[in-house]
Protein backbone atom coordinates (compact mmCIF):
# COMPACT_ATOMS: atom_id res chain seq x y z
CA UNK A 1 0.00 0.00 0.00
CA UNK A 2 1.07 3.55 -0.75
CA UNK A 3 1.73 5.60 2.33
CA UNK A 4 -0.07 9.20 2.83
CA UNK A 5 1.67 12.37 1.42
CA UNK A 6 3.22 14.11 4.67
CA UNK A 7 1.05 17.36 5.05
CA UNK A 8 4.44 19.51 5.08
CA UNK A 9 4.97 17.90 1.64
CA UNK A 10 1.15 18.16 0.25
CA UNK A 11 0.91 21.50 1.20
CA UNK A 12 3.89 22.83 -0.71
CA UNK A 13 2.98 21.19 -3.83
CA UNK A 14 0.01 22.51 -3.22
CA UNK A 15 1.06 26.16 -2.59
CA UNK A 16 3.11 26.15 -5.44
CA UNK A 17 0.65 24.71 -7.61
CA UNK A 18 -1.42 27.67 -7.17
CA UNK A 19 1.51 29.90 -7.20
CA UNK A 20 2.30 28.87 -10.86
CA UNK A 21 -1.55 29.17 -11.71
CA UNK A 22 -1.92 32.07 -10.20
CA UNK A 23 1.03 33.68 -12.25
CA UNK A 24 0.00 31.64 -15.41
CA UNK A 25 -3.48 32.68 -14.88
CA UNK A 26 -2.36 36.83 -14.44
CA UNK A 27 -0.17 36.47 -17.71
CA UNK A 28 -3.10 35.13 -19.92
CA UNK A 29 -5.77 37.53 -18.26
CA UNK A 30 -3.50 40.53 -19.21
CA UNK A 31 -2.30 39.17 -22.55
CA UNK A 32 -6.13 38.32 -23.29
CA UNK A 33 -6.17 34.81 -23.85
CA UNK A 34 -9.55 34.41 -23.07
CA UNK A 35 -9.64 30.63 -23.65
CA UNK A 36 -6.66 29.46 -21.70
CA UNK A 37 -7.31 31.96 -18.83
CA UNK A 38 -10.95 30.62 -18.68
CA UNK A 39 -9.25 27.44 -17.68
CA UNK A 40 -6.58 29.11 -15.57
CA UNK A 41 -8.64 31.65 -13.44
CA UNK A 42 -11.03 28.51 -12.04
CA UNK A 43 -8.15 26.15 -12.07
CA UNK A 44 -6.55 29.04 -9.86
CA UNK A 45 -9.34 29.32 -7.82
CA UNK A 46 -9.59 25.49 -6.72
CA UNK A 47 -5.87 25.21 -6.30
CA UNK A 48 -6.17 27.57 -4.03
CA UNK A 49 -8.84 26.47 -2.05
CA UNK A 50 -7.02 22.65 -1.67
CA UNK A 51 -4.05 24.78 -0.54
CA UNK A 52 -6.23 26.15 2.08
CA UNK A 53 -7.58 22.76 2.86
CA UNK A 54 -4.52 21.29 3.18
CA UNK A 55 -2.83 24.43 5.32
CA UNK A 56 -5.51 23.80 7.87
CA UNK A 57 -4.36 19.59 7.94
CA UNK A 58 -0.62 21.41 8.18
CA UNK A 59 -1.83 23.48 10.82
CA UNK A 60 -3.58 20.69 13.46
CA UNK A 61 0.11 19.61 13.25
CA UNK A 62 1.56 22.88 15.28
CA UNK A 63 0.85 25.40 18.13
CA UNK A 64 0.78 28.62 17.19
CA UNK A 65 0.97 32.19 19.47
CA UNK A 66 -2.95 33.22 19.52
CA UNK A 67 -2.94 36.65 18.56
CA UNK A 68 -0.40 35.67 15.55
CA UNK A 69 -2.68 33.20 14.57
CA UNK A 70 -5.69 36.11 14.95
CA UNK A 71 -4.04 38.56 13.07
CA UNK A 72 -3.21 35.98 10.06
CA UNK A 73 -6.71 34.86 10.10
CA UNK A 74 -8.02 38.18 8.91
CA UNK A 75 -5.82 38.05 5.75
CA UNK A 76 -6.30 34.46 4.99
CA UNK A 77 -10.49 35.01 5.26
CA UNK A 78 -10.16 37.88 3.40
CA UNK A 79 -8.44 36.76 1.09
CA UNK A 80 -11.03 33.54 1.04
CA UNK A 81 -13.94 35.59 0.51
CA UNK A 82 -12.55 38.15 -1.82
CA UNK A 83 -12.02 35.66 -4.26
CA UNK A 84 -16.14 36.16 -4.87
CA UNK A 85 -15.96 39.41 -6.60
CA UNK A 86 -13.18 38.23 -8.98
CA UNK A 87 -15.51 35.27 -10.12
CA UNK A 88 -18.60 37.26 -10.12
CA UNK A 89 -16.74 39.99 -12.41
CA UNK A 90 -15.36 37.45 -14.42
CA UNK A 91 -18.48 35.58 -15.56
CA UNK A 92 -20.02 39.36 -16.23
CA UNK A 93 -16.92 40.20 -18.23
CA UNK A 94 -17.80 37.07 -20.36
CA UNK A 95 -21.08 38.75 -20.79
CA UNK A 96 -19.85 42.26 -21.32
CA UNK A 97 -17.21 43.72 -21.94
CA UNK A 98 -18.01 46.84 -19.38
CA UNK A 99 -16.78 44.43 -16.51
CA UNK A 100 -13.38 45.05 -17.01
CA UNK A 101 -12.42 47.50 -15.31
CA UNK A 102 -14.28 46.05 -12.38
CA UNK A 103 -13.02 42.71 -12.91
CA UNK A 104 -9.46 44.42 -12.74
CA UNK A 105 -10.02 45.86 -9.56
CA UNK A 106 -11.43 42.85 -8.40
CA UNK A 107 -8.20 40.96 -9.23
CA UNK A 108 -6.15 43.28 -7.73
CA UNK A 109 -7.74 43.40 -4.55
CA UNK A 110 -7.63 40.04 -4.36
CA UNK A 111 -3.99 39.87 -4.98
CA UNK A 112 -3.17 42.00 -2.44
CA UNK A 113 -5.65 39.85 -0.02
CA UNK A 114 -3.31 36.46 -1.04
CA UNK A 115 -0.07 37.82 -0.60
CA UNK A 116 -0.89 39.72 2.77
CA UNK A 117 -2.19 35.91 3.65
CA UNK A 118 0.92 34.22 2.27
CA UNK A 119 3.06 36.73 4.16
CA UNK A 120 1.22 36.57 7.33
CA UNK A 121 1.18 32.59 6.97
CA UNK A 122 4.41 32.32 6.63
CA UNK A 123 5.89 34.80 9.03
CA UNK A 124 3.35 32.86 11.73
CA UNK A 125 4.31 29.45 10.66
CA UNK A 126 8.11 30.37 11.49
CA UNK A 127 6.68 31.13 14.95
CA UNK A 128 4.86 27.74 15.10
CA UNK A 129 6.01 25.03 17.42
CA UNK A 130 5.56 21.28 15.99
CA UNK A 131 3.37 18.54 18.23
CA UNK A 132 5.22 16.31 20.28
CA UNK A 133 3.98 13.23 18.86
Amino acid sequence: MFSPMPPTLSFWTAFVATVVLLVASLVTGRLRKRKVHLVLGPATVVSLAVAIVLTERLMSNYTFPPEELAFHLIFAKAGGLLVLPVVITGIWLVRSERARVFHRAAVAIWLLSVLAATGTGLWMFSLGELKAG
